[in-house]
Order: C-alpha cells, then structure tokens, then sequence
C-alpha cells in the first residue's frame, strides 16, 4: 500500500495539494492505494515499481497544472462540456500507471471528449520516452448526451466537435493520432494499419454489443502480455463475459462497482 507520507519539497507543496482535494478525491485515492498489490500481480512486477510511479505523478505538480490551464482556456471560451469522472482522479492515475508499466510502442483508444483520460495516457507515453497514442472518437454535441443501443444515456459531451481532446496539454501532442468518425467500422481499418498494438483502452459508446465488439476487434491484435483497458465496465455484462471467454483474469478499480477494468493477454499461447 502507498502511504501518503510523501516528503515535503518547495512550494507548490504535493502533501497540501492532497489533502486539500475533495473528499470524494481522497476516498478514490485510497482505494487506488490498495490496488497496488492487485497491479502488481496484474502486471507481474514488483509492488515497489508500481508504487514509484504512483508516486511521481501524484508528486509531480506540473502535469496537474498543465491540465488546469487548459480547463482555463475553455472556460474563456464559453466551452467544456461535461467529462464526468474525469480531471484528477485516481481512476485516471492508474491508468497512467498501467502505461507506464507496459511501456508501449502503440495504445489505441476509442471515446476521447475534452480528453482527460488521453491526457495521462499521453503523460505516461511522455515520461516512458516512447509510444504514440491513436484516438477514435465521435463527438456528441449534444447537452443531454446520446443514448446508446442499450437505451442508456450518456450525458458526456463537448460544445464542437473542436473541442475532442482540448484538455491534452499542447506538449504531450506529439504523440497523438485522432481520427473523429465511429469505432465501428474505423477501429478495424486502424488496426489493420497498425499491425500489433501495446495496449487497447474502450471509452466509446458503452453498450453491449459495441463493447464486446471493440473487445474482440482488439484482443487479437494486442501483442502477448499486452493489456486491454475499458471504462464503464459496469453498465453491462460485456467485460465480465469478455474475460471469461479469453480465459483471463481481470483486474477492476474506481468506485464500489469496479467502473474501470483491465485484463492482460497472456504471454503463452491464449
């Protein structure tokens, strides 16, 4: 477990900026912190590697600090839209770990809104020194959200489809690819460009059928001991089902229910 005895340093103090987020914030943060076992045999390494990098990011106050003045611009310009669960929380953090713990050449990602959750994936590849990220998205503009094939609305929006990614730090660019478009059928024509990929992270439309298809798109392509990565595991059967058909574990954070779930292929024969 990572204790929050993080050594104080100059100013801008990580100890105060802490204990000095929301609640809500530090419950997810704990519970983050217990997860490091579990990622550690996840991913087969050590507990003391998960926990540094852990570390370094919450630690580290420039990443932060980049994402608000982002937040800052859109909020000039009348725009934001909604990104529940997004900005600093520890779903995201872990994220960032898995990442960097992988250290991949390629991560495909479909669903991107204002970007939070590219973001740390783009910081990881960053401080990793290797890997581009290639985004999927399609832009809802709508207020109230789309509701999906499931009949379950999703509320997350942006004002245009301009602002997909408009949190993503001008620095960490570099190493984003995004086409706007469905996943269905573009993920499988990006794939077949790719060749084998690193890491697959779904955060599109989140119902069953598209679930289980962006699952099966991706597994085969994913290198051994690659990870797939998927948000709103919970909101219906797909990923449970997904990884008992595979034959691998998973591994759920954030929120009572699990809402993030990850699963690696194994590094023999799947």
């Amino acid at each position: 477990m990572i204790g929050l005895g993080i050594a104080r340093r100059a100013a801008p103090d990580p100890l105060y900026q802490l204990t000095h987020r929301p609640a809500s914030y530090l419950r997810e943060l704990w519970g983050a912190n217990r997860s490091v076992g579990s990622l550690a045999r996840l991913l087969g390494r050590p507990r003391s590697e998960i926990a540094g990098y852990f570390r370094t990011l919450l630690t580290t106050d420039a990443f932060y600090s980049r994402i608000a003045e982002s937040e800052a611009r859109l909020r000039a310009t009348g725009g934001g839209g909604t990104s529940p669960g997004g900005r600093a929380d520890s779903s995201s953090e872990i994220l960032y770990i898995l990442v960097r713990v992988q250290r991949p050449e390629t991560v495909v990602e479909t669903g991107v809104a204002l970007g939070y959750s590219s973001a740390y994936i783009l910081q990881a590849l960053h401080d990793n020194g290797t890997g581009t990220l290639y985004s999927i998205d399609l832009p809802t503009t709508d207020p109230e959200g789309r509701v999906n094939a499931d009949g379950v609305r999703d509320r997350v929006h942006v004002r245009s489809a301009s602002e997909t990614g408009a949190v993503i730090p001008e620095d960490l660019r570099g190493r984003w690819r995004l086409t706007l478009g469905p996943s269905n059928p573009l993920l499988a024509q990006l794939f077949e460009s790719l060749g084998p990929i690193d890491v697959f992270f779904h955060d599109s439309e989140h119902s069953y059928e598209n679930m289980l298809w962006e699952y099966r798109q991706a597994w085969p392509r994913l290198r051994p001991g690659g990870l797939l990565l998927s948000d709103d595991v919970q909101w219906n059967r797909s990923f449970p089902e997904f990884s008992a058909s595979v034959g691998a574990p998973a591994f759920r954070w954030f929120g009572a229910q699990g809402h993030r779930g990850a699963i690696r292929k194994p590094v023999g024969p799947a």
